[in-house]
């Protein structure tokens, strides 16, 4: 699946509710889709923040690997805001991987949203 193939894949499952699909590598991130009210609520240098903060930050988390050995690797992290909902995930041992943005009141069925996004890296 392509890129175009995930957010695709993300607006048939979330179409409503969607509001920022980006991707990313070791090379950097690529945003493809933003909501309106993404658009006219965060600069690109905010936009380059969050992607540093959250996204580089949350890969390296060996401790927290170790603390649940029995759960296995750490694939993503879920960030619950008052105004919406952050996902972030990363399928593989690569330095690439999905951050996403929701309304409030989407119905994520985080495993059903892990699983579009792990098909996009597999």
């Amino acid at each position: 699946m392509d890129d175009s193939g995930l957010v695709e894949a993300l607006r048939e499952r979330y179409d409503g509710s969607l509001l920022a699909v980006a991707t990313y590598s070791a090379d950097g991130y690529t945003l493809h889709f933003t909501a309106d009210r993404v658009e006219e609520n965060y600069s690109a240098l905010d936009i380059e923040a969050i992607y540093d903060d959250v996204v580089l930050q949350d890969i390296a988390q060996p401790f927290q690997e170790q603390l649940f050995g029995d759960m296995g690797d750490i694939r993503g992290k879920l960030r619950l805001f008052e105004n919406g909902t952050v996902a972030h995930f990363w399928p593989s041992e690569e330095r690439e991987g999905a951050f996403v943005a929701f309304r409030p009141d989407a119905d994520l069925r985080l495993r059903d949203l892990y699983g579009v996004v792990a098909e996009h890296y597999s």
